[in-house]
């Protein structure tokens, strides 16, 4: 696994060149998109055959934060994070105003399909409404907490093409992680360990981005190829050591620690 000096945004490009060499014209697929910004970066970067975005844009979202009764001391409340959505958590009127600004986005653009649901209610929908079955990247960042990012995980690896690839969003350990009660990497450590995917590639940042394959497929190999010949910095290290991966917060940067 490449530890990399890298945004998401350098794993698109990373990615473009992957699905180049395979002369595929990838199909993409989001869940979790908000207000569409990480979309609209993998659309310009990637020119998908089809972006397919999933998310409920509804409260359902905030009910799902915590499974208790009441908010454990260790994780801040939702209301916390209000400004960042543009407005209470509890109104349905502010997720819908999201989704009409996630709209506005893509207006004109080609090849955009919207399923308003929560990502469990739509996997009976993607095939039927789209056509398509198998997707090249699908892109994760819908409810952080460990069930159902793991669900994400067992679930959608069925719709992931044979050279395809997901990504996990805010695959991290750091104490603003804790503080959200993120279970991104924790889902991740179990995912590994039931089912045939690797991880090849995470951002050497907080809230890192972590690239998933089949074990043994071509697109492991051509990710491999593509950062090391890129202007990538990385270091290698062995892919088991991912459940002890770790922000450290210095006073110029973060770092990801295994230690």
């Amino acid at each position: 696994m490449k530890v990399c000096h890298a945004n998401r945004y350098n794993f698109y490009q990373v990615l473009e060149r992957v699905f180049y060499a395979q002369n595929i014209k990838p199909k993409v697929m989001e869940l979790g998109v908000l207000r569409g910004e990480n979309a609209l970066h993998m659309h310009k970067v990637l020119a998908p055959e089809l972006l397919v975005l999933v998310d409920s844009w509804s409260m359902s979202a905030a009910e799902a934060y915590c499974p208790f009764p009441e908010l454990p001391a260790w994780v801040d409340s939702l209301d916390k994070y209000a400004s960042y959505y543009g407005g209470s958590m509890h109104e349905q009127a502010t997720y819908d105003r999201l989704f009409e600004e996630c709209q506005a986005r893509f207006v004109g653009l080609p090849n955009i399909h919207f399923i308003r649901s929560d990502t469990a209610g739509a996997l009976k929908r993607i095939q039927p409404e789209t056509g398509v079955e198998k997707f090249e990247l699908i892109y994760i960042d819908a409810n952080h907490q460990y069930e159902y990012i793991l669900h994400d995980l067992m679930t959608y690896q069925d719709l992931v093409a044979d050279e395809g690839c997901m990504v996990l969003n805010d695959c991290c350990h750091s104490l603003l992680g804790t503080r959200q009660n993120l279970g991104v990497l924790e889902a991740v450590t179990s995912f590994i360990k039931r089912s045939n995917f690797v991880p090849v590639a995470l951002t050497n940042t907080d809230w890192s981005d972590l690239i998933l394959v089949r074990r043994g497929s071509m697109i492991e190999q051509l990710i491999d190829h593509v950062i090391t010949n890129s202007d990538i910095a990385f270091v290698d290290v062995p892919h088991q050591l991912l459940p002890a991966a770790r922000v450290v917060q210095g006073q110029q940067r973060v770092n990801i620690s295994f230690v």
